[in-house]
């Protein structure tokens, strides 16, 4: 765990294999994109919130490069999810490097996010004192391997981009791990 300015805040790897990630993903040609990760998986299929397709909309006006990690014939939409579940954890990933603006475009998914799950009546400041997970994934590929590093902040919204840098900053969470081609679906090694 890192230390940080809050005293709740959190900083940790997160423990995902390329087995965890949309195969399409591992393809996918490096960019500067944020993928939304699926919310669960039912029976092998990608289960998104029912206002993911508007949220993606949404972010993409805000000229925020994003898009579903799972294509659309492999995902479905569900209202079942209560606002704290959503609000509680968003799952992203990228292809890249994380940079200084992937994070900045992570932390302004997060936050429409929590704002549509929370409602368009409650204020800004009360929608910055949330308590949110962030995991990402972030994949790097050279021409010799494929390297998965997994992070996971927990803190307030309004802090999330100042945890992800910390967390793209710390050793301890810096190491990106190589993905062993030849182990189950591509596992990390």
């Amino acid at each position: 765990m890192v230390a940080t300015d809050g005293p709740q805040d959190v900083v940790l790897p997160w423990g995902i294999s390329a087995a965890d990630l949309p195969a399409a993903l591992l393809d996918a040609p490096a960019s500067a994109r944020v993928y939304l990760l699926p919310d669960a998986s039912v029976d092998g299929v990608a289960v998104y919130r029912d206002d993911a397709a508007g949220i993606v909309k949404t972010l993409r006006h805000r000229d925020v490069d994003i898009d579903f990690a799972v294509p659309r014939e492999g995902r479905r939409y569900f209202s079942e999810f209560s606002a704290a579940v959503v609000v509680t954890t968003v799952c992203v990933a990228v292809v890249s490097t994380l940079t200084a603006d992937l994070i900045k475009n992570i932390a302004v998914t997060t936050w429409q996010r929590a704002r549509s799950a929370l409602g368009a009546d409650l204020p800004p400041e009360q929608v910055g004192e949330v308590r949110v997970t962030v995991k990402v994934a972030e994949i790097v590929r050279t021409d010799e391997e494929t390297v998965i590093r997994g992070l996971e902040v927990t803190g307030r919204l309004a802090d999330v981009e100042g945890l992800l840098q910390t967390a793209v900053s710390d050793p301890a969470t810096g190491q990106l791990l190589p993905v062993d081609p030849s182990g189950p679906e591509g596992t990390v090694e």
